[in-house]
Parts: C-alpha cells; sequence; structure tokens
C-alpha cells in the first residue's frame, strides 16, 4: 500500500513538472550606476547649467534602453545600420515579419526537414547505410565463398539502426526553408507574449555590445533551471500546493556581483507569489555563478546589477 502510494506521488510530480511548458526569459539586463545628486552639492559647486527638458529626455533614454530585452535572433538578415527596436541581440536585425519560435528549448535555428521537401539529410542516411551494408558483402565476396548471403549481412548495426530512425523522425520536423547542417525545429526560451508563434524567432533587435557575457550567463542558467524547478514541484506537491492552471509566474531577481563576476547578492525584486518558485530562481543563479570576467564598461565602483526573470507557465 505504501509502495503504491509513493508511485502515485512519484509520478503526480512528474505529470506536474512536464505539464509545465518553462521559460526562462531575461526581462532586463544592465547596470545601475549611481546617479548625482545635485541636492547634496553645495551652492557654491552648481556651476554646470541642466535645462529641465535635456535632462528628462536624457532619463528618459537611459529608462528605455534599460528596459528593453535581450534576446536570441535568427541570423540571416543583419544591417549595417542601428535598428530602432524594444529588443537586444548579437546584431542589428531587420525582418517584415517578426516571430518566435513556437518551440521551447535552448535557443537554436531550424534544420531542413526531410518530411517538407529537402532529401540532403535523407541522403546522407542512405549513405551511411549503404556503406555498412557495403563492407558487411565486401567482406563476404573476399572471403569466396560460395553460398547465398543470409539476411544478417544485410543488416546495419543495431545502435546506427537506432539513430538512423532518431535522425530521420528528428530531421522530419525541420522545415522547408530550414539549415541543412542543422537538424530539427527552431527553439527559443525567450518570453514574448505579444510576438507571433512561428518555425523561426525571427526579431528585430539593436546591436548589443554586452551580449557575449549575457549568452554566457544564460546558457549557464540552462543548465541548473530545470533540476532547480523540478526538485521544487516536489516540495510544492509535498505541502500540499498547486500552480493555477493558465497562468504565468514570474520571479525577477537583482544580482550583484563584483569586477570578477562572483555573486554577491541575489535579491527577489518581485515575487512569483510561490515561495518554491522564487526558491528555484535563487537557486539557479547561485549555482550557475560565477560568471568571470564581466566587461569593464559594466563596472561601476566595483559592482554591477543585473536583472533576469524567470518565467513558469503552466
Amino acid at each position: 500500500m505504501n509502495k503504491s502510494k509513493k508511485n502515485k506521488n512519484y509520478y503526480f510530480i512528474w505529470a506536474l513538472f512536464l505539464s509545465l511548458t518553462i521559460h526562462m526569459v531575461f526581462l532586463f539586463f544592465r547596470f545601475d550606476f549611481k546617479k548625482n545628486d545635485l541636492s547634496s552639492v553645495t551652492q557654491e559647486k552648481k556651476i554646470k547649467i541642466v535645462f529641465v527638458d535635456d535632462e528628462q529626455n536624457i532619463k528618459l533614454k537611459t529608462i528605455k534602453e534599460q528596459k528593453r530585452q535581450i534576446v536570441n535572433s535568427s541570423q540571416d538578415t543583419p544591417v549595417d545600420k542601428e535598428v530602432n527596436s524594444r529588443f537586444l541581440g548579437k546584431t542589428n536585425q531587420f525582418f517584415e515579419r517578426q516571430t518566435i519560435a513556437k518551440q521551447v528549448g535552448s535557443f537554436k535555428e531550424a534544420g531542413l526537414g526531410v518530411e517538407n521537401g529537402s532529401d540532403w539529410l535523407s541522403n546522407k542516411i542512405q549513405n551511411i547505410t549503404y556503406q555498412t551494408v557495403k563492407q558487411n558483402t565486401k567482406k563476404k565476396n573476399n572471403s569466396h565463398l560460395k553460398e547465398k548471403l543470409s539476411l544478417k549481412d544485410l543488416l546495419v548495426n543495431q545502435n546506427l539502426a537506432k539513430q538512423i530512425i532518431a535522425n530521420k523522425d528528428l530531421a522530419s520536423k525541420g522545415i522547408r526553408s530550414g539549415d541543412k547542417l542543422k537538424i530539427g525545429p527552431s527553439m527559443s526560451n525567450d518570453f514574448i507574449e505579444d510576438v507571433k508563434l512561428g518555425d523561426f524567432s525571427k526579431l528585430n533587435t539593436t546591436e548589443y555590445k554586452y551580449f557575449g557575457f549575457y549568452d554566457r550567463i544564460r546558457k549557464r542558467l540552462e543548465q541548473f533551471w530545470g533540476n532547480s524547478l523540478q526538485e521544487k514541484a516536489r516540495k510544492l506537491h509535498a505541502r500540499g500546493g498547486r500552480l493555477p492552471a493558465g497562468e504565468n509566474k514570474i520571479t525577477s531577481l537583482k544580482v550583484t556581483l563584483d569586477k570578477k563576476g562572483n555573486i554577491v547578492n541575489v535579491f527577489i525584486k518581485s515575487t512569483s507569489g510561490i515561495i518554491e518558485l522564487d526558491e528555484a530562481a535563487i537557486e539557479s543563479f547561485k549555482q550557475a555563478g560565477p560568471f568571470p570576467n564581466p566587461p569593464q564598461g559594466m563596472i561601476e565602483s566595483g559592482y554591477a546589477e543585473i536583472e533576469w526573470g524567470f518565467v513558469v507557465k503552466s
């Protein structure tokens, strides 16, 4: 009876975990520099004239830049001039129609699909099969045996056969205009609600000079976010909690780094409302760090603050 109950709980936890569409989204990526406080300066030192309108415009521009989301996007159409976009990315990109990949996962571009008109990968797989069979029959011919070939001479190594089937299945999920050097559908874990789903992630982006550092952080977090969430799902179930269906639960963290990239502090800027999800986000960041060699241009007074959002969509 206890074993049955234990199995039931185990499957419930996995059902809960697998029923989540997990997005890891980078909401804001910024470094907070200390602002000059004019009110603390003596009257004698107030020698610089600043027009109110100009000051407000500078602040608005700074705020706008800080709140732009950094995303991954297909690198099909880089442009030379800066693109006026709400997204920051690896390069300046412009598309007539923006889409976000409908498959959730670590960012990748779509491969060329076998079932969608391309036989490039199919031929490659067949060549592997043919070469294997050819090697087997050649060995048989060299033996100068007169008996007929048996079926086993035409069989491919079992593991290779499984891989061929898996490759065919994965390739069939690609698309007609995909990259022939890649396999499978396009994926993205950027959380963007007001852009249509599609076969590619094609987003207009403004080149962000610190994108490489951001991308390193993202890839590190991807290694720990899923495991942390799975562990917290068990904890959530143990206390009788649940996730409301159809709601986005967002945990926003403010993380302080020192000039070496060590994590000094992790602060919850806004909670998801579920303590286990907040804990999963914090633990993921702590496990992923440190993040060595932050760009010098992002450091102020020896420290930098970044904001990162974790989204769970049930």
